[in-house]
Protein backbone atom coordinates (compact mmCIF):
# COMPACT_ATOMS: atom_id res chain seq x y z
CA UNK A 1 0.00 0.00 0.00
CA UNK A 2 1.31 3.33 -1.09
CA UNK A 3 1.72 6.32 1.36
CA UNK A 4 -1.08 7.71 -0.35
CA UNK A 5 -3.16 4.95 0.12
CA UNK A 6 -2.72 4.56 3.48
CA UNK A 7 -3.40 8.75 4.25
CA UNK A 8 -6.39 8.22 2.57
CA UNK A 9 -7.51 5.39 4.53
CA UNK A 10 -6.75 7.60 7.69
CA UNK A 11 -8.90 10.24 6.33
CA UNK A 12 -12.08 7.74 6.26
CA UNK A 13 -11.29 6.38 9.76
CA UNK A 14 -11.02 10.35 10.19
CA UNK A 15 -14.36 10.89 8.91
CA UNK A 16 -15.83 8.07 11.17
CA UNK A 17 -14.80 9.44 14.16
CA UNK A 18 -11.81 6.98 14.79
CA UNK A 19 -9.11 9.39 15.75
CA UNK A 20 -6.41 6.94 17.25
CA UNK A 21 -7.05 4.49 14.10
CA UNK A 22 -6.75 7.24 11.93
CA UNK A 23 -3.49 8.43 13.51
CA UNK A 24 -1.82 4.72 13.71
CA UNK A 25 -2.77 4.72 9.87
CA UNK A 26 -1.02 8.16 9.98
CA UNK A 27 2.33 7.02 11.77
CA UNK A 28 2.61 4.10 9.26
CA UNK A 29 2.07 6.52 5.89
CA UNK A 30 5.06 8.65 7.61
CA UNK A 31 7.50 5.81 7.34
CA UNK A 32 7.23 5.74 3.91
CA UNK A 33 9.40 8.13 2.25
CA UNK A 34 10.15 11.85 2.20
CA UNK A 35 6.10 12.82 1.01
CA UNK A 36 4.92 10.42 2.71
CA UNK A 37 6.34 12.18 6.16
CA UNK A 38 5.60 15.33 4.98
CA UNK A 39 1.53 14.70 4.19
CA UNK A 40 1.61 12.87 7.33
CA UNK A 41 2.74 15.20 9.60
CA UNK A 42 -0.44 17.82 8.47
CA UNK A 43 -2.45 15.06 8.33
CA UNK A 44 -1.47 13.77 11.83
CA UNK A 45 -1.20 17.81 13.06
CA UNK A 46 -5.10 18.68 11.56
CA UNK A 47 -6.33 15.10 13.11
CA UNK A 48 -4.70 16.15 16.55
CA UNK A 49 -6.23 19.91 16.41
CA UNK A 50 -9.70 18.34 15.59
CA UNK A 51 -8.92 16.64 19.22
CA UNK A 52 -8.32 19.30 20.66
CA UNK A 53 -4.29 18.93 21.02
CA UNK A 54 -2.89 22.19 19.44
CA UNK A 55 0.46 21.42 21.25
CA UNK A 56 0.66 18.19 19.29
CA UNK A 57 -0.54 19.67 16.18
CA UNK A 58 1.98 22.11 16.54
CA UNK A 59 4.90 19.63 16.80
CA UNK A 60 3.81 17.84 14.01
CA UNK A 61 3.07 21.03 11.71
CA UNK A 62 6.75 22.08 13.21
CA UNK A 63 8.46 18.95 12.29
CA UNK A 64 8.34 19.68 8.52
CA UNK A 65 8.67 23.27 8.84
CA UNK A 66 11.79 24.57 6.75
CA UNK A 67 13.08 27.86 8.37
CA UNK A 68 14.38 29.01 4.76
CA UNK A 69 11.96 27.65 2.94
CA UNK A 70 8.58 29.35 2.53
CA UNK A 71 5.70 26.70 3.08
CA UNK A 72 1.95 28.00 2.66
CA UNK A 73 0.37 25.07 3.94
CA UNK A 74 2.64 24.51 6.76
CA UNK A 75 2.49 28.27 7.53
CA UNK A 76 -1.62 28.24 7.36
CA UNK A 77 -1.49 24.79 9.66
CA UNK A 78 1.47 26.54 11.96
CA UNK A 79 -1.09 29.58 12.52
CA UNK A 80 -3.93 27.85 12.88
CA UNK A 81 -2.42 26.08 16.15
CA UNK A 82 -0.46 29.29 17.27
CA UNK A 83 -4.14 31.15 17.41
CA UNK A 84 -5.56 28.23 19.50
CA UNK A 85 -2.93 28.12 21.81
CA UNK A 86 -3.85 31.83 22.17
CA UNK A 87 -0.24 32.98 20.70
CA UNK A 88 -1.71 35.79 18.66
CA UNK A 89 1.41 37.52 17.14
CA UNK A 90 3.18 34.46 16.32
CA UNK A 91 -0.55 33.10 14.64
CA UNK A 92 -0.50 36.73 12.51
CA UNK A 93 3.00 36.27 11.43
CA UNK A 94 2.31 32.55 10.45
CA UNK A 95 -0.61 34.02 8.62
CA UNK A 96 0.43 36.72 6.29
CA UNK A 97 3.14 34.64 6.07
CA UNK A 98 1.17 31.59 4.38
CA UNK A 99 -1.02 34.47 2.37
CA UNK A 100 1.55 36.39 0.75
CA UNK A 101 2.77 32.61 -0.63
CA UNK A 102 -0.54 32.17 -1.36
CA UNK A 103 -3.71 34.47 -1.15
CA UNK A 104 -6.35 31.41 -2.01
CA UNK A 105 -6.12 29.52 1.64
CA UNK A 106 -9.54 30.05 2.93
CA UNK A 107 -8.87 28.60 5.98
CA UNK A 108 -6.04 30.97 6.66
CA UNK A 109 -8.10 34.29 5.63
CA UNK A 110 -10.79 32.73 8.17
CA UNK A 111 -8.40 32.36 11.18
CA UNK A 112 -6.91 35.78 10.22
CA UNK A 113 -10.07 37.25 10.67
CA UNK A 114 -11.03 35.89 13.87
CA UNK A 115 -7.79 36.90 15.16
CA UNK A 116 -8.37 40.20 14.34
CA UNK A 117 -12.19 40.11 15.54
CA UNK A 118 -10.73 38.78 18.59
CA UNK A 119 -8.26 41.81 18.98
CA UNK A 120 -10.87 44.51 17.77
CA UNK A 121 -8.50 46.00 15.46
CA UNK A 122 -11.47 46.52 12.57
CA UNK A 123 -9.41 44.23 9.96
CA UNK A 124 -11.33 41.13 10.41
CA UNK A 125 -14.42 42.23 8.06
CA UNK A 126 -11.86 42.08 4.52
CA UNK A 127 -10.56 38.00 5.75
CA UNK A 128 -13.60 37.25 6.13
CA UNK A 129 -14.91 38.34 3.06
CA UNK A 130 -12.32 36.57 1.13
CA UNK A 131 -12.77 33.51 2.83
CA UNK A 132 -16.26 34.00 2.00
CA UNK A 133 -15.36 34.32 -1.86
CA UNK A 134 -12.96 31.10 -1.84
CA UNK A 135 -15.19 28.83 0.04
CA UNK A 136 -18.83 30.02 0.54
CA UNK A 137 -20.42 26.67 2.31
CA UNK A 138 -18.06 26.56 4.50
CA UNK A 139 -17.86 30.08 5.74
CA UNK A 140 -21.17 31.35 4.96
CA UNK A 141 -21.64 34.38 7.32
CA UNK A 142 -23.40 33.46 10.43
CA UNK A 143 -26.21 35.08 11.51
CA UNK A 144 -25.88 37.91 14.54
CA UNK A 145 -29.01 38.16 16.84
CA UNK A 146 -30.03 40.92 18.50
CA UNK A 147 -28.75 40.50 22.76
CA UNK A 148 -32.87 40.16 23.70
CA UNK A 149 -33.60 36.94 21.38
CA UNK A 150 -30.42 35.92 22.07
CA UNK A 151 -31.05 35.84 25.94
CA UNK A 152 -34.76 34.45 25.30
CA UNK A 153 -32.53 31.34 23.78
CA UNK A 154 -30.65 31.33 26.50
CA UNK A 155 -33.90 30.76 28.53
CA UNK A 156 -35.41 28.05 25.70
CA UNK A 157 -32.35 26.44 26.37
CA UNK A 158 -32.79 26.23 30.43
CA UNK A 159 -35.89 25.09 30.20
CA UNK A 160 -34.63 22.19 28.60
CA UNK A 161 -32.22 21.39 31.04
CA UNK A 162 -32.51 18.25 33.08
CA UNK A 163 -34.33 19.03 37.10
CA UNK A 164 -30.91 18.08 38.75
CA UNK A 165 -29.14 20.74 36.71
CA UNK A 166 -31.79 23.39 36.44
CA UNK A 167 -31.68 22.87 40.69
CA UNK A 168 -27.67 23.40 40.43
CA UNK A 169 -28.37 26.45 38.19
CA UNK A 170 -29.51 28.08 40.81
CA UNK A 171 -26.24 28.94 42.85
CA UNK A 172 -24.67 29.94 39.47
CA UNK A 173 -24.83 33.25 37.59
CA UNK A 174 -25.19 33.64 33.81
CA UNK A 175 -23.68 36.13 31.73
CA UNK A 176 -22.83 36.83 27.77
CA UNK A 177 -19.84 37.81 26.38
CA UNK A 178 -19.39 38.61 22.66
CA UNK A 179 -15.86 36.95 22.45
CA UNK A 180 -13.86 35.45 25.07
CA UNK A 181 -11.44 38.29 26.57
CA UNK A 182 -7.31 38.27 24.94
CA UNK A 183 -6.19 38.93 27.95
CA UNK A 184 -7.58 35.98 29.71
CA UNK A 185 -6.82 33.46 27.08
CA UNK A 186 -3.48 34.34 27.51
CA UNK A 187 -3.23 34.42 30.84
CA UNK A 188 -5.46 31.56 32.12
CA UNK A 189 -3.65 28.57 34.21
CA UNK A 190 -5.31 25.70 31.80
CA UNK A 191 -5.51 26.24 27.66
CA UNK A 192 -9.09 28.05 26.76
CA UNK A 193 -9.90 27.93 22.94
CA UNK A 194 -10.52 31.18 21.20
CA UNK A 195 -13.29 29.59 19.71
CA UNK A 196 -14.88 28.21 23.11
CA UNK A 197 -18.63 28.36 23.52
CA UNK A 198 -18.60 29.26 27.00
CA UNK A 199 -16.05 29.02 30.69
CA UNK A 200 -17.35 28.93 33.89
CA UNK A 201 -15.69 31.72 35.73
CA UNK A 202 -15.20 32.80 39.59
CA UNK A 203 -16.40 36.45 40.60
CA UNK A 204 -16.01 38.16 43.83
CA UNK A 205 -19.13 39.03 44.71
CA UNK A 206 -18.50 41.48 47.11
CA UNK A 207 -15.08 42.99 46.31
CA UNK A 208 -15.78 46.47 47.62
CA UNK A 209 -17.25 45.11 50.54
CA UNK A 210 -14.89 45.47 53.91
CA UNK A 211 -16.46 42.27 55.32
CA UNK A 212 -16.38 40.43 52.22
CA UNK A 213 -13.94 37.24 52.24
CA UNK A 214 -11.73 35.30 49.58
CA UNK A 215 -14.41 32.56 49.92
CA UNK A 216 -17.19 34.75 48.65
CA UNK A 217 -17.10 33.79 45.13
CA UNK A 218 -19.91 33.76 42.52
CA UNK A 219 -19.43 30.86 39.77
CA UNK A 220 -20.76 32.67 36.45
CA UNK A 221 -21.52 30.62 33.32
CA UNK A 222 -20.16 32.94 30.79
CA UNK A 223 -21.67 32.16 26.84
CA UNK A 224 -19.84 33.69 23.92
CA UNK A 225 -22.00 34.94 21.73
CA UNK A 226 -20.63 34.91 18.76
CA UNK A 227 -18.56 31.50 19.32
CA UNK A 228 -22.38 30.33 19.46
CA UNK A 229 -23.45 31.97 16.66
CA UNK A 230 -20.77 30.44 13.91
CA UNK A 231 -20.53 26.88 15.50
CA UNK A 232 -24.51 26.69 14.94
CA UNK A 233 -26.66 26.62 11.81
CA UNK A 234 -30.46 27.66 12.98
CA UNK A 235 -32.11 29.18 16.14
CA UNK A 236 -33.35 25.80 17.29
CA UNK A 237 -29.72 24.23 17.16
CA UNK A 238 -28.43 27.01 18.56
CA UNK A 239 -30.65 26.87 21.43
CA UNK A 240 -28.91 22.93 21.67
CA UNK A 241 -25.93 24.01 21.78
CA UNK A 242 -26.11 26.60 24.65
CA UNK A 243 -27.84 23.99 26.80
CA UNK A 244 -25.19 21.73 26.03
CA UNK A 245 -22.46 24.14 26.87
CA UNK A 246 -24.69 25.33 30.26
CA UNK A 247 -24.26 21.54 31.00
CA UNK A 248 -20.72 20.70 30.16
CA UNK A 249 -19.69 24.07 32.56
CA UNK A 250 -22.18 22.63 35.52
CA UNK A 251 -20.91 19.66 35.13
CA UNK A 252 -17.22 20.52 35.74
CA UNK A 253 -18.33 22.84 38.28
CA UNK A 254 -19.56 20.02 40.52
CA UNK A 255 -16.67 17.84 39.92
CA UNK A 256 -19.03 15.06 37.69
CA UNK A 257 -17.62 12.58 34.89
CA UNK A 258 -18.27 14.04 31.38
CA UNK A 259 -20.39 10.64 30.81
CA UNK A 260 -22.19 11.13 34.05
CA UNK A 261 -24.28 14.49 33.38
CA UNK A 262 -26.72 15.14 36.21
CA UNK A 263 -30.95 14.15 35.34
Amino acid sequence: MTWQDTLAEAERLWDEARHHDALQCVDRAALVGESGRYHAALLRGDILLDLGDPVGALTSYESIAEPDTPDPRVDAARGIALFELARFPEADNALRSALRGDPELGEAHFTLGLLYELLGNGREVEHFRLARHLDPERYAPAPQLGREEFERCIQDAVRELPAGVARALVGFGMGVQELPHPVDLRESSARISPRCLGLLVNTNASRSSPSSTAEEVEPVVVLFKRNLERATTSRDHLVAEIKLTILHEIGHALGLDEHEPLR
